[in-house]
């Protein structure tokens, strides 16, 4: 009797463990791995998992294993890149960073580990350093799957955004980081009709991708369809809630609507570290400013003037504010100034 098959109780067969070593759709490998972690645990299962959920473009639950994984085995560093890789994708650059350079610091040399460095420094603005990492790939040789992306890297580094991105079509869709450009540009260059079955089309195959779902939110604001839009921006929030970057976006949608409270409450999400923090300071400045809080507005802008001194638009509504009128003969003065050698 111990050697007959058991009966399967959940109404499932398992696959077998021959699944790991064939091409396999990241769906069963996810099912597979849920139903032994029912019976077991390990760390190996959640990275697999986590890397199985991180091919489906579910970000969120993604994070969560390899979360897991790396409470029981610290410092794995195939761990450490998938979990680089994972915040990259969900905003927290700075921590992917710190993984990627863990990784590094143990002495692994790959082209995989140079392109994540690369491209979450690029995400962090940080262009220099980025176009470093992406010397290093070219280096060691570009494997035939990264050279899409590669040349996309290549291009935004050189300060050729437009040429990167007019380079993009459908056949590059199968990269994340190409499918989220190709299509946050296309809006309103393509027909609309054209647009929309092309997203829906990789919706289908990758429909918990929140930067294809956000790009589906702006396609639909784009037709005018507001109502659907915003609930579209909410799902990507429940699955991206701690990216600025995206809460930025929602914060000037509803800008863009006159939902000022929206706005607000967006923009106050976002973390004081964060690149976006400036761009946020001054969203608010006008907004306090367009609802009549000026003596709020012009607080907040005193502060931001003196922290981003570089920043002339803190400066300029700030005056504005006052009142202050501006020395054209000290504006010439200035401008001369910088110009000299």
């Amino acid at each position: 009797m111990s050697c007959e098959k058991a009966q399967d109780t959940k109404g499932e067969t398992i696959p077998p463990a021959l699944v790991f070593q064939k091409s396999q759709r990241p769906e069963i490998i996810v099912a597979y791995l849920t139903n032994l972690l029912e019976n077991q645990d390990g760390s190996n299962l959640y990275y697999l998992r986590a890397k199985a959920f991180f091919e489906m473009r579910n970000y969120q639950k993604a994070q969560e294993d390899i979360e897991q994984a790396l409470k029981q085995v610290p410092g794995d560093v195939d761990y450490l890149l998938l979990s680089a890789q994972i915040k990259g994708q969900i905003g927290s650059i700075a921590a992917g960073i710190e993984d990627a350079k863990l990784v590094e610091s143990s002495g692994l040399a790959s082209t995989k580990l140079y392109m994540v460095l690369a491209e979450l420094y690029f995400n962090n603005h940080e262009k220099r350093r980025g176009y470093s990492y992406l010397i290093m790939v070219q280096q060691a040789g570009i494997p035939l799957s990264e050279k899409p992306i590669f040349h996309f890297f290549a291009r935004q580094f050189k300060a050729d955004s437009l040429g990167a991105l007019q380079s993009l079509s459908m056949a590059d869709c199968q990269h994340a980081t190409l499918a989220n450009a190709y299509f946050h540009y296309q809006i309103g260059r393509i027909p609309n009709i054209q647009y929309q079955k092309q997203i829906l089309a990789e919706l289908k195959k990758y429909p918990m991708d929140p930067y294809l779902m956000h790009s589906w939110g702006d396609f639909l604001v784009h037709v005018g369809q507001y109502i659907q839009a915003e609930k579209v921006y909410k799902q990507v929030e429940t699955w991206l809630p701690q990216h600025p970057g995206m809460h930025l976006r929602f914060a000037q949608y509803y800008m863009n609507r006159r939902q000022f409270d929206l706005a607000i409450e967006q923009l106050l999400k976002i973390p004081s570290g964060a690149f976006e923090i400036r761009d946020a300071l001054f969203s608010r400045a006008l907004i306090q400013m367009n609802v009549g809080q000026k003596s709020a507005s012009i607080a907040l802008l005193d502060s931001a003037r003196k922290i981003y001194i570089s920043d002339g638009r803190f400066t300029a509504l700030y005056d504005r504010l006052v009142g202050k009128r501006i020395d054209s003969n000290r504006i010439s003065q200035d401008t001369a100034q910088q110009i000299l050698p």
